[in-house]
């Protein structure tokens, strides 16, 4: 029996306020208007979001396999070390979000609201550096983070990757590599509204294909943009909810919107961590599309800085 998707919408857009449903009908179509377009864009809006005071920050530089990789390290002042340390990757359709300064504001009020220091690397993008290029710098800098902890006054026992969308693909793509490799040891991932499965056909993705914040359409297109010609949306690196197994890899906090196109394959995978024995604690927001839903009073980043906060934090 086919669903009424349109009833059942109407139904639970009219729980929430008239601002966010605009936020996230008028969302601009990242296909229509180009990648150069959609980083600009990004840039600005997050850029409006300030600093967080009580943060101090430090630019450095991490060897990668293409050549240095920029990094900013936020460290919350007034706090004793050793800290524990979260690797923060930034969100923007694996396409956009570029720049050492643009997400300072949500870097710093992580670092902040855990007690931890937050590492943000400007990691390469597609279409000029395509799959696995993302993967690669991160990789080196997650092993650095780990190598230099000690020196650096942090504890390379708490270490914890994360970011949202993209960023949250990255993160568990990175913690499945260290669970290979053996190292380095995580703590926690902590991915959020974040795509597991390139072949984007779950029930979720048809009913909120249109009009949610990430459109179907907008996703298979970024996704591609991000494959190049070296990926394939078989290789688990890019679908992770495809790896043969998930034993033994970092426990894990996720979360997603009711509403996101990517609900499903979220629950998907954290339903194998869950049959696989892995610790892992699933949030589905409730009346929230892949956009945070201000009505919600941040219902999602609270129960990430929770889950952090228990994990890697550290009182003042």
């Amino acid at each position: 029996m086919t669903k009424d998707y349109d009833a059942l919408r109407a139904e639970r857009l009219d729980q929430v306020s008239k601002k966010y449903r605009k936020q996230i009908a008028r969302t601009p179509n990242a296909k229509d208007v180009g990648v150069k377009a959609m980083r600009a864009g990004m840039k600005m809006a997050m850029m409006t979001v300030r600093r967080a005071k009580g943060v101090s920050v430090r630019d450095i530089e991490i060897p990668g396999p293409a050549g240095p990789i920029p990094t900013r390290i936020f460290t919350p002042d007034g706090v004793e070390g050793p800290l524990g340390v979260a690797v923060n990757l930034h969100f923007g359709g694996f396409v956009a979000g570029g720049g050492i300064s643009t997400f300072d504001g949500a870097h710093s009020t992580l670092a902040l609201a855990v007690g931890c220091a937050v590492v943000a690397p400007d990691f390469r993008l597609p279409p000029e550096h395509p799959f696995p290029a993302g993967i690669e710098d991160v990789w080196a800098v997650t092993n650095w983070v780990a190598d230099n902890a000690a020196e650096q006054g942090w504890d390379n026992s708490r270490i914890a990757i994360g970011g949202g969308c993209s960023g949250g693909n990255l993160a568990s793509v990175i913690a499945l590599m260290a669970r290979d490799a053996g190292a380095p040891t995580l703590a926690l991932q902590y991915p959020w509204s974040f795509p597991t499965d390139a072949h984007c056909d779950t029930e979720s993705q048809r009913e909120f294909a249109e009009g949610y914040g990430l459109e179907a359409a907008d996703n298979q297109f970024l996704i591609s943009k991000y494959m190049g010609e070296n990926g394939s949306k078989d290789d688990w690196r890019v679908s992770p909810l495809l790896v043969p197994s998930v034993e033994g890899v970092a426990p894990a906090v996720m979360v997603v919107g009711e509403w996101d196109i990517l609900r499903d394959e979220v629950v998907q995978y954290a339903r194998r961590f869950e049959e696989a024995g892995v610790p892992v604690s699933l949030h589905i927001i409730p009346l929230e599309g892949h956009f945070p839903n201000p009505d919600n009073d941040n219902a999602g980043e609270t129960v990430l800085h929770k889950a952090l906060s228990d994990r890697i934090g550290s009182t003042r």
